[in-house]
């Protein structure tokens, strides 16, 4: 408690970055990226792998945005140098081997200050490294954007969500890459190369991802998967649920996962979507078997990135 309380009072502001790759199996790789964020001087707030989504995040927490760069640059390096997309079969959808790049402020620091770092970010991943780095079609949204375009509204436009009904994704779909080349990229190459695919940028403020499975007995996977569905569609804002609330539904181990973006948890709390996700699930005849965050709270992150305490 005296360590945390020291952390906090040591740094009023940072950024957190949170980067998106797909492979979630391989303990080692990760951590081999982990340790080159962690090289670049920045904590290493957060490693959570996902075996049944085969996609691993990886969040890197500082004050200082230069350092967060090197580290982002450092772990896109790697996981470019030794992932596949073409290779890549998972549960869960993805633009690329380096999928998400997410910029938060973290305490008292601002979203346009997000913004910056992650159009600097957007345009080192579209530029490449010459002999290290290949150039990457970078679409951005939030405070990265011209526009602010949400991230929903970005992957809905690059055929994101078309494997939903199928929930599997393998490789770079046709659909996908014939939906990225109607919307040009904010960085890099128009053309994308199947063995990387394209990456996605931007900065918001902060997003608590939380998930809840569900399973039925005596029940097809197939119908568990619809169930589930439209628990999740209702679940959503999109769907006419609670305020600032983004859902899929997708296979995981033993059942369904709800996947929730909880854009602000002080407008619509993770409690409140357990309890609504609970009601809709006993009247599909199916029940919550767990529920669980991938990542540490904001200021849990603002500690560590004053050095008060590491992973």
């Amino acid at each position: 408690a005296a360590a945390s309380a020291a952390g906090a009072a040591a740094a009023r502001s940072a950024l957190a970055v949170h980067v998106y790759v797909s492979e979630g199996r391989d303990r080692t790789l990760v951590d081999r990226l982990s340790s080159a964020a962690a090289a670049a001087g920045v904590a290493v707030a957060n490693t959570f792998l996902d075996a049944a989504y085969h996609r691993s995040g990886i969040t890197v927490a500082s004050a200082d945005a230069g350092r967060l760069e090197a580290a982002v640059a450092a772990i896109c390096r790697e996981a470019l140098a030794s992932l596949d997309l073409r290779a890549h079969r998972a549960t869960h959808p993805r633009v690329g081997v380096v999928d998400h790049v997410a910029c938060n402020p973290l305490g008292e620091e601002t979203c346009e200050a997000a913004g910056v770092l992650a159009r600097r970010l957007g345009r080192s991943l579209g530029d490449g490294e010459l002999g290290q780095r290949p150039a990457l079609p970078v679409y951005s949204y939030g405070a990265a954007h011209r526009n602010n375009r949400s991230l929903a509204e970005l992957r809905r436009a690059l055929g994101y969500f078309v494997g939903a009904k199928r929930g599997e994704w393998i490789g770079l779909s046709e659909e996908m890459a014939q939906a990225m080349r109607a919307v040009p990229p904010d960085f890099g190459p128009e053309a994308v190369d199947p063995r990387y695919g394209a990456a996605v940028v931007g900065a918001v403020p902060f997003v608590t991802n939380y998930n809840i499975l569900l399973a039925g007995a005596g029940l097809a996977d197939k119908e568990v998967m619809e169930r589930c569905r439209r628990i999740a569609r209702h679940t959503s804002t999109r769907g006419g649920g609670f305020p600032a609330v983004e859902t899929m539904a997708l296979p995981h181990e033993h059942g369904v996962e709800v996947a929730c973006n909880l854009l602000d948890v002080a407008t619509t709390s993770s409690a409140q979507v357990r309890a609504r996700v609970a009601e809709l699930a006993s009247a599909e005849g199916l029940h919550v078997v767990s529920d669980y965050y991938t990542n540490k709270t904001p200021q849990e992150l603002l500690v560590i990135a004053s050095g008060g305490l590491g992973e």
